[in-house]
């Protein structure tokens, strides 16, 4: 089983999105993927196939003691679903104390799940440094940190240091990706560039382009890659469904940071 953190310091980088389109990607390559809710927002279903965001979800059940998968489902896609569902204040003080009390809670949660040995686990977090991003980073055998091209994103190196510093997978492992990327915005190039140059080699070397497609298939409960598969934000997702799989060549498109020009 492997489990794969999506996150950030940063609020609208994209988390669920791609959360949701990697598991979806995974399931359609014909591999279990199973993709877990710890964000109170509840977009992770709206993605996946759900029209009304779950009522039903983990966060209830796991802070009144029971079992928390009790609130998932399985998409048409083959992708199974852990919503956080619908939680008040109480329930989620209470699972953040639980956190507290036992770090490990969310990895032990994960590795009592039914779910096949070769399963890869999505887990879509809140704003990291919240006590659920946390715990992701402690269970993860792999990290994406999300960022869109921006200066506050490259202001924010200190920050994304610290969180990956605070995960628990091993450095070739954690990855740094830059979302909604508009080329013909000289801001995006721009901040592009200062990124490439900050992360290095940890940058994945494909860029989430911002594309109206995404927004399309999300207003019909669909995926981009099944809504638009010709779409660039189709082709950069496949890209990082790719450099997840050990893939980590920079495409011939892209420049590798550095690099003198041809």
């Amino acid at each position: 089983m492997r489990v794969i953190a999506v996150v950030s310091p940063l609020g609208g980088t994209g988390r669920t999105t791609l959360t949701a389109h990697l598991a979806t990607l995974f399931a359609h390559e014909g591999q279990r993927s199973l993709a877990v809710e710890l964000c109170a927002q509840n977009l992770l279903g709206r993605h996946l196939g759900m029209q009304e965001p779950s009522a039903a979800g983990w966060a209830a059940l796991a802070a009144a003691g029971q079992w928390w998968a009790d609130g998932g489902f399985d998409n048409s896609d083959g992708v199974a679903v852990l919503p956080f569902g619908r939680a008040p204040m109480d329930a989620l003080d209470a699972l953040h104390q639980q956190l507290q009390a036992q770090p490990r809670w969310l990895l032990d949660q994960i590795e009592l799940l039914d779910i096949p040995a070769d399963c890869t686990v999505l887990l879509d977090t809140p704003l990291w440094p919240s006590p659920l991003a946390q715990a992701a980073l402690r269970c993860a055998d792999a990290v994406l940190v999300t960022l869109e091209a921006s200066a506050r994103a490259c202001a924010a190196l200190g920050s994304v240091q610290a969180l990956l510093q605070a995960a628990a997978a091993a450095p070739n492992e954690q990855g740094v990706l830059v979302t909604r990327f508009d080329p013909r915005r000289i801001s995006h190039r721009e901040a592009l560039q200062t990124l490439r140059e900050q992360w290095g080699e940890r940058l994945i070397p494909y860029t989430l382009h911002e594309d109206e497609n995404i927004t399309r298939a999300l207003a019909r409960s669909m995926c981009v890659g099944s809504f638009a598969p010709q779409a660039q934000s189709a082709h950069d997702l496949q890209g990082v469904c790719n450099w997840l799989a050990g893939q980590r060549a920079a495409p011939l498109s892209m420049p590798v940071a550095g690099a003198a020009p041809p």
